[in-house]
């Protein structure tokens, strides 16, 4: 069964959120740095060779701790039935009613409280304040 939020259940979650999407953020960045190092590496084999083999080692052990704390982020937020969509930005979905159909209320990292609803085929462009019709 689909789990939804209210208005006050999502913006009761937000702490934990936050918390969890600025280090799968940072997570994410540093992965993003550590594929471009391997990119390097791999080139400079193929050029002249020489490399420490250490540090391939090294930054292909960081680049698996990185992707398995992003999985269990991910994992994390599929346990509370909260949408990740773009993780860059911090930007999540909690589905809701709205009369008696199913809604985004939508939030942002960074954002004070969850202050935005939209359908679930507009996405974030479609985003409008919340009124009382929230379930």
């Amino acid at each position: 069964m689909a789990q939804y939020y209210t208005v006050a259940e999502a913006n009761a979650k937000l702490p934990e959120l936050t918390t969890l999407l600025t280090a799968m953020r940072s997570g994410g960045q540093q992965l993003a740095a550590m594929t471009g190092r391997q990119k390097e590496l791999k080139q400079k084999v193929k050029g002249n060779g020489h490399h420490n083999p250490n540090e391939d080692i090294m930054v292909s052990t960081l680049s698996q701790r990185l992707e398995e704390q992003l999985r269990l982020g991910v994992e994390q937020l599929a346990k509370w039935g909260i949408e990740l969509k773009d993780l860059s930005i911090g930007l999540i979905d909690f589905p809701a009613m709205r009369e008696g159909r199913t809604v985004y209320l939508c939030w942002q990292l960074g954002e004070p409280e969850v202050a935005y609803w939209h359908e679930t085929t507009t996405g974030f462009s479609g985003r409008q304040p919340l009124d009382d019709r929230i379930e």
